[in-house]
């Protein structure tokens, strides 16, 4: 019977390097899916089992993000290349065929077959870990674009969108017409009270945007306050307004560098993967030639 056996594996590899052996590439994808997960519980118990709370006023929050981060991003990729590394042995062992095209067709099918599943599985919601991964892209990727079209807009629904960080800046326009230039202070007050909440968001978009102009003709024409009074209290949530403007600038930036690392990581494993697919279905058959030729 072992004989039978070698003289299909030497045809096999002289004659159809470019049949697939379906069986051998469902056992690789098993075997790979198999493995990542315990690799995935291996690092969450490593993780909290060595993760510390330090002094928070002991925190320096951007080297432990950068080291964190590299960290993370290395041992993802090393991971992903032992797993398919493992898995392209499996696959090229099973296949069957001991020629080095055939090994390598085994190993593309198999790497290719793990992303249409995984993506297949992420869009149904069933991988969690590649959801929360994609989940976060999506997050910080509109997560600027939310902030921006909230500041760029002069619609009405862009009042709904502000973030929390504006509301200092609105309470300050509104205390800064109450304290205006003026002795009337019932005409103060009054102008304070008959602005509405849609125009002190206008205002407090147009002055982080650096419009000046535009805040102050909001203000004219939702109050009673002179022109003077109008210059004064925008000069006195400048200042405020270019710190909001800052910080959401920021966020933003920050969003996108995160997502950015995201995408890259996830390009760089895969382009590893598939490395490593390639390597480990070659060696197995390679090791399956061994084998046939010891035996004869």
């Amino acid at each position: 019977m072992s004989i039978n056996t070698q003289r299909d594996v030497v045809l096999s590899s002289q004659t159809s390097w470019w049949t697939i052996n379906w069986g051998a590439v469902f056992a690789s994808l098993v075997f790979i899916y198999a493995l990542s997960w315990l690799i995935f519980t291996l690092s969450s118990a490593i993780g909290f089992s060595l993760i510390e709370v330090p002094d928070i006023k002991h925190i320096d929050t951007k080297s432990e993000g950068l080291t964190v981060s590299f960290a993370l991003y290395a041992w993802f990729i090393v991971t992903a290349f032992i797993t398919y590394f493992l898995g392209g042995i499996l696959a090229g062992k099973l296949s069957g065929n001991i020629d080095h095209r055939a090994a390598t067709l085994h190993g593309v099918v198999v790497w290719s077959c793990t992303i249409i599943i995984t993506v297949t599985l992420a869009s149904m919601g069933v991988t969690n870990l590649l959801s929360s991964a994609a989940g976060a892209i999506k997050t910080t990727a509109t997560a600027g674009t939310n902030i921006t079209k909230a500041v760029a807009s002069d619609r009405e629904g862009a009042t709904s969108q502000l973030p929390s960080s504006f509301q200092p800046l609105i309470a300050s326009i509104k205390q800064g017409i109450r304290k205006g230039a003026s002795q009337d202070e019932k005409k103060l007050e009054k102008a304070a009270e008959q602005i509405d909440p849609q125009a002190l968001g206008l205002i407090a978009t147009a002055l982080i945007r650096g419009d000046e102009q535009q805040a102050k003709e909001i203000i004219a024409s939702n109050t009673d306050l002179d022109e003077k009074e109008v210059d004064e209290l925008v000069s006195s949530v400048k200042t405020k307004a270019d710190k909001i403007g800052k910080d959401i600038q920021r966020k933003a930036d920050e969003a996108r560098e995160y997502a950015a690392g995201i995408l890259w990581l996830m390009f760089i494993s895969y382009i590893v993967a598939l490395i490593a697919s390639i390597l480990g279905a070659r060696y197995g058959a390679k090791k399956l030639a061994s084998s046939v030729h010891s035996i004869q």
